[in-house]
């Protein structure tokens, strides 16, 4: 009863969102079974080699970075042949607000920047008057993004003015997008510098320059969404947009290596601090609510995947995994993958099942994870087996699964019976 409770109550809460004025139907219908696969395909710009179109057709949404030198019908051509390959993919376009390049071989798009960066004075600069990097990495430079600076002669800083040349350079040439991807969306600047101009360096954690570094990227997306109201606005967020600048004005985050990485929370805080920032990142969201769960790690390096998955799967985000070996430029590709589970069965899982052990039932299967440090001893009950797989046929054999030993930092797929296993 307690079950059908809260399904209920998980089912209408949708119904009830919509009765509110919270818009559902901003863009494109969001899939509605799971998985539901992400990719992060910004690296090698390969776009234009068949196989690779293939690859990232298979996924529920994919973010690409087109550079200055594609011209905007070879950009749109490409997101049309993997469109149609697969009609439901959302396709988007990686943008930076804060960080520029600073030469001039980089295309037209890229100059237009470079002269306006420096005609306007919008560069970031220390006390020295000194522009301020933050990594070499990219041989890019920061900017200032706040409302210290000088509006250009039609009163637009930085967000706005760069919201318009996005939108000219690659948006409105591609109706096809379906997503305005921002990338470094901190809760506060990455650097120290004169941020407000007064001639001394601003400290970076100062709750006034934190406050002015986020408004910035506010003015952005207004921007955006006054040239293209329904296209999804997802942000690479390192925090969980509670912020009042943040809260509520995205439709999706990306949350970058939040498993498999030195930096990553689960390293530092553990599985449930992770998971924290999913449930809540996603809860900080507008609709539809799309969240990224991306994680980095071997291709090869299957019980971590399964444990990533199972733990993406518990919530009702789109799980991203990096190939460490390539970072963003491949598709990686797994047995759990092809499993269709179908639509959820039970609401979002934020509470431990048995023995610190979390499940979610689907209408062809369910997913288990084990985030504790011993091995768990369950029992599922009858009408479940495990998946059949090449990769890691010891674990996904196929057979009937009424008791099982799940590892710890493990996860598992089980499908009923009288499941599909295809995708």
């Amino acid at each position: 009863m307690k079950m059908f409770a809260a399904v209920l109550y998980w089912m209408l809460s949708g119904f009830i969102a919509g009765a509110c004025g919270i818009a559902w139907a901003e863009g494109p219908i969001l899939k509605e079974t799971f998985p539901r696969l992400m990719g992060m395909n910004i690296g090698a710009k390969q776009y234009h080699d068949k196989r690779y179109q293939e690859e990232i057709a298979r996924l529920d949404i994919v973010i690409l970075s087109f550079g200055t030198k594609s011209s905007p019908q070879t950009i749109r051509e490409t997101v049309r042949i993997i469109k149609k390959r697969n009609p439901r993919i959302l396709v988007g376009q990686y943008t930076s607000l804060d960080e520029a390049y600073d030469y001039l071989d980089r295309g037209g798009a890229d100059k237009d920047k470079y002269f306006k960066l420096y005609g306007e004075g919008w560069w970031l600069r220390n006390a020295a008057g000194q522009k301020v990097q933050w990594t070499d990495q990219f041989n890019t430079w920061m900017v200032n993004i706040t409302e210290w600076t000088k509006p250009d002669n039609r009163g637009l800083r930085y967000p706005q003015w760069l919201a318009e040349h996005v939108y000219r350079m690659y948006i409105e040439p591609v109706p096809e997008f379906d997503i305005w991807f921002l990338d470094g969306v901190n809760y506060r600047p990455r650097v120290t510098a004169d941020w407000n101009l007064d001639g001394r360096d601003d400290d970076k954690n100062d709750p006034v320059i934190m406050g002015a570094y986020r408004k910035g990227h506010k003015v952005y997306w207004n921007a955006i969404r006054s040239l293209t109201p329904t296209r999804l606005l997802i942000g690479n967020t390192d925090n969980d947009l509670s912020y009042p600048e943040f809260n509520l004005s995205l439709n999706g985050a990306f949350l970058e290596g939040l498993m498999g990485l030195k930096w990553s929370i689960e390293t530092w805080g553990g599985w449930h601090k992770a998971m924290e920032r999913y449930w809540t990142v996603m809860k900080n969201t507008r609709s539809p609510h799309i969240v990224g769960f991306n994680v980095h790690g071997k291709s090869s390096d299957y019980r971590f995947m399964r444990y990533a998955f199972a733990s993406c799967l518990l919530g009702g985000g789109y799980f991203s995994y990096t190939d460490v070996e390539v970072n963003y430029s491949s598709v990686p590709w797994f047995d759990e993958y092809d499993v269709r589970l179908g639509r959820a069965v039970e609401p979002p899982q934020e509470i431990a099942w048995h023995y610190g052990v979390y499940r979610r039932v689907f209408e062809n299967g369910m997913v288990l994870v084990n985030p504790t440090g011993l091995p768990v001893r369950l029992d599922i009950g009858p009408g479940y087996r495990r998946m059949i797989g090449t990769q890691d046929p010891e674990v996904n054999n196929g057979k009937p699964a009424r008791e099982i030993i799940l590892p710890s930092k493990d996860g598992l797929i089980l499908i009923r019976d009288t499941a599909v296993h295809p995708r």
